[in-house]
């Protein structure tokens, strides 16, 4: 159950993660149209690398240290852009959630493969 309960939680900050860019994006951008164009394509971005690197059902097959990395770059753009968008506070909170579920799943799925 505690892993279930981590999966689903993992989804939220996944799902936090292209919230964050499509903020940062829209304050990235000058003009409605930049505004709109940004708050779509950073998401859409994060969500394409996401897909081919880090799911479940990754297209490429990558050494754990590797997909770790481009999971941690994506969180820190999510939470980079947070800091520049003005949230502080949700940043580091977001951050810290998302990496304090990465390393409880990686324990917790380790041990269930062992076991």
């Amino acid at each position: 159950m505690f892993v279930s309960f981590n999966l689903v939680i993992r989804f939220l900050l996944e799902l936090f993660l292209l919230g964050s860019l499509g903020v940062w994006g829209y304050h990235l951008g000058g003009g409605t149209f930049a505004r709109f164009i940004l708050m779509l394509l950073l998401p859409l971005a994060a969500a394409i690398i996401w897909g081919l690197f880090i799911s479940p059902k990754a297209r490429f097959s990558l050494p754990i240290s590797l997909i770790v990395f481009i999971e941690f770059l994506l969180v820190g753009a999510a939470a980079y852009g947070l800091i520049w968008s003005e949230h502080l506070l949700t940043a580091v909170i977001y951050a810290v959630t998302h990496i304090g579920n990465r390393v409880l799943l990686s324990i917790f799925l380790h041990k269930k493969k062992d076991g």
